[in-house]
């Protein structure tokens, strides 16, 4: 089974967001497994000197096998059956953990972005770090479903 993890800046406070997280959350629970890692800092430099951090002790270039994801509008766009193949390819061929990354309010540093295997764009659009946590959410479940033929992408 494939291992996700969500790296993220800051809890997500809005009821409504949280009950939507973990109905996604338990969704993807039989299909992968999904774990969400929180970092709270109050101020910009801090955010990305601790995730910073974090990636370099996941990071498969430095043996923690984990392959690196960063959520920016600056990256490449997926459509969802793209999606769906990219998580397989990284299932089958590689050691099949994916982290991806989900900046705060002010996004990332270009040192922290370069330190990332891939940077995905969900849309050209700038979202509150919350909402892509939703929008990263379905999107796994959607390609998740993909996959395993399962009804929920028509």
């Amino acid at each position: 089974m494939m291992k996700i993890l969500i790296l993220q800046v800051g809890k997500t406070k809005e009821k409504p967001y949280q009950e939507i997280e973990a109905e996604f959350l338990k969704r993807l629970k039989p299909l992968a497994s999904v774990e969400k890692a929180t970092i709270e800092t109050s101020n910009q430099e801090m955010e990305n000197q601790v995730l910073s951090t974090k990636i370099a002790k996941i990071s498969h270039k430095t043996k923690g096998e984990y392959f690196i994801v960063a959520l920016d509008c600056s990256g490449k766009a997926f459509s969802s059956e793209e999606l769906a193949n990219f998580l397989l390819q990284k299932r089958d061929q590689d050691s099949g953990k994916i982290a991806f990354v989900i900046g705060g309010p002010h996004g990332f540093t270009p040192p922290t972005l370069q330190q990332a295997d891939l940077i995905l764009s969900l849309s050209k659009m700038t979202f509150t770090h919350q909402m892509v946590r939703l929008f990263l959410l379905e999107q796994m479940y959607r390609a998740f479903t993909i996959l395993a033929h399962k009804k929920y992408h028509y």
